[in-house]
C-alpha cells in the first residue's frame, strides 16, 4: 500500500531558494495572479542563475494570506510547473512582511 502520494528523491546537491516576494522596484501588483507570477519570475530567475530550470524544484512552499486567493495561485502555479510538479506545501498566514503581500513562495531544487 502507498502511503506517500507526492514524493521526490533529492540529490546530495541542493539549492534552497528562500521566500519570493511579490514587489518589483518599488511596486507590488495588486491580483493575486499578477502577484503570483512576480513571485515565479523571481523563482525562475533563481533557478536559471545557477543553470537550472523549473523541472529542478524538488519542493515548494506557498505563503497565502487568504484562502480565496487559493485558485488564482493554483492555475499560475499549474502552468509554471507544467508536468514537473514538485511536492508542495500549502500555507494560510496572518500576513506576511509588507500588508500588501498575498503571495510568497519559497523553493527546493536539486542538481
Amino acid at each position: 500500500m502507498k502511503i506517500y502520494q507526492n514524493t521526490k528523491i533529492a540529490s546530495n546537491m541542493s539549492l534552497y531558494i528562500s521566500g519570493q516576494t511579490p514587489s518589483k522596484i518599488d511596486y507590488t501588483p495588486q491580483s493575486i495572479e499578477e502577484q503570483t507570477e512576480v513571485v515565479l519570475e523571481k523563482i525562475t530567475a533563481a533557478l536559471h542563475e545557477n543553470n537550472l530550470t523549473v523541472e529542478s524544484l524538488v519542493k515548494i512552499t506557498i505563503y497565502i494570506t487568504d484562502v480565496s486567493y487559493l485558485a488564482g495561485v493554483r492555475s499560475k502555479l499549474a502552468e509554471f510547473v507544467g508536468e514537473s510538479k514538485p511536492t508542495a506545501t500549502l500555507v494560510v498566514v496572518a500576513g506576511l512582511i509588507d500588508p500588501n503581500f498575498k503571495v510568497e513562495i519559497d523553493g527546493i531544487a536539486a542538481f
